[in-house]
């Protein structure tokens, strides 16, 4: 829970800050992989990416807490410069450059629908336009959960 209501631009760059340290942490996470490999994963249950399961477990509810004070703070303030910030913040953790692996893809795609609480805060243009842009970047047949909940919210579908 937000103590603090910040202003939706000190919001959106403790949002930011914390989605770029995640990307800057992806790559070490991501050698972190256990040499056993996939079968050995497969046949024990342990996990094959344990410093990418790491950084989900550290980052999901820094980033959850950042999306949630961003949006307390669109809520609290309704401008268009507040609506502007919900949609960069949105922005962020839907078009992030292209990870170097797959599971540091994924990795990114399950953080995607913490961006949920910020689509509802846009105006409609702004949530359509987004909708597009998202189901360019990952057409629907493609999509994960978390992804078509949260492309369903912003193209009203």
């Amino acid at each position: 829970m937000v103590d603090t209501v910040l202003t939706p631009q000190e919001a959106l760059k403790a949002l930011e800050d914390c989605y770029d340290a995640l990307l800057n942490a992806l790559p070490d996470a991501r050698r972190a992989e256990d040499p056993r490999g996939v079968l050995s994963s497969f046949f024990s249950g342990h996990s094959y990416h344990p410093g990418l399961d790491a950084l989900l477990r550290d980052y999901t509810p820094l980033l959850s807490s950042h999306v949630e004070a961003l949006a307390l703070a669109v809520r609290t303030c309704p401008s268009d410069e507040a609506k502007e910030a919900a949609r960069c913040g949105l922005e962020r953790l839907l078009f992030y450059p292209k990870p170097a692996s797959l599971p540091e893809e994924f990795t990114l795609v399950a953080l995607e629908g913490h961006g949920l609480p910020l689509a509802g805060l846009l105006s409609p243009g702004d949530r359509q336009k987004l909708a597009l842009r998202y189901a360019k970047k990952t057409p629907l047949r493609r999509m994960m959960p978390n992804q078509k909940k949260l492309w369903k919210a912003l193209s009203g579908k």
